[in-house]
């Protein structure tokens, strides 16, 4: 199942936010937004994943579903 991600970056490590984003392509992501400031990734999985976890790569500091909020009584 594909999941939308939020993907935030270590700062420290030295890795190109560029890069990380290629190589998550390279793992059939499709990547949506780049916001270098503040070191942040969204995307979608290619939904061969069992868990976010597994696209966790070197640079990745955190990766977590990211969800669509709505108002309450907000129907789809």
């Amino acid at each position: 199942m594909k999941r939308n991600f939020i993907a935030s970056i270590e700062r420290e490590s030295g890795i190109q936010i560029e890069q990380i984003a290629r190589e998550l392509q390279d793992k059939g992501c499709t990547i949506r937004r780049i916001l270098k400031l503040a070191g942040v990734i969204s995307g979608c999985s290619s939904g061969k994943e069992k868990s976010l976890q597994e696209l966790k790569i070197p640079g990745i500091r955190h990766i977590e579903e990211d969800r669509q909020l709505r108002a309450l009584g907000e129907k789809d």
